[in-house]
């Protein structure tokens, strides 16, 4: 049985994604689709990068209304945290004292 050649079409993408998150097996995919596992592989691989959740930022926990931003808890907190771990500044190395 000869598999289709070419890219995926936005059907059977969705397709695809629909079943995987059903927990239908790939290769009943492929067959469904009369496509290459490879490439149903390579769908779901870069779905999975696409829609995986992001890290939050201080920006993200800011307050946004129309014309006017406001810092929360939560944005505080992280911007307090990630001060923290910031590496001193190159002129730290830079400084040297005759006695201690």
């Amino acid at each position: 049985m000869a598999n289709k050649k070419g890219p995926l079409s936005k059907v059977e993408v969705f397709y695809i994604q629909e079943h995987v998150k059903l927990g239908k097996e790939i290769h009943d995919i492929a067959a469904d689709l009369d496509r290459g596992i490879k490439s149903i592989e390579k769908c779901v691989t870069k779905a999975q990068k696409e829609f995986a959740p992001k890290p939050l930022t201080a920006g993200d926990q800011l307050a946004r209304t129309k014309g006017s931003v406001v810092m929360t808890e939560n944005a505080s907190t992280m911007g307090d945290v990630v001060r923290k771990r910031k590496l001193p500044p190159k002129t730290e190395s830079c400084i040297t004292t005759a006695k201690k």
